[in-house]
């Protein structure tokens, strides 16, 4: 018996997001999120509401220059996602290696 040198079905789905760098300032608002980025800060301010209950969510991030937000217009606004994320590039890039 041989054993295969295998890997993890790679995902080709995309999502909205931005690299973060120093110099990076945005500003989003919608129904539910406010949002600033500066000084490599994300400050969040979130309205969750539900049957007989309103919250308010206020959130600093902090963010290290090239990292990548993923943004839910809709949704969340710019979000720091819990797995790593990479562009197309860089992922042909990275398996661009001698196996």
């Amino acid at each position: 018996m041989e054993y295969l040198r295998l890997i993890k079905k790679p995902s080709l789905d995309t999502e909205p997001g931005i690299k973060v760098t120093k110099e990076l300032e945005l500003e989003f608002k919608n129904e539910n999120v406010e949002q600033t980025l500066k000084d490599l800060k994300l400050h969040t301010t979130m309205k969750v509401t539900g049957e007989g209950y309103e919250s308010t969510y206020d959130t600093i991030i902090n963010l290290e220059e090239g990292e990548y937000l993923v943004f839910e217009e809709e949704g969340r606004g710019y979000i720091k996602p819990l797995e790593p994320f990479m562009t197309i590039e860089e992922a042909r890039k990275e398996l661009d290696v001698d196996l």
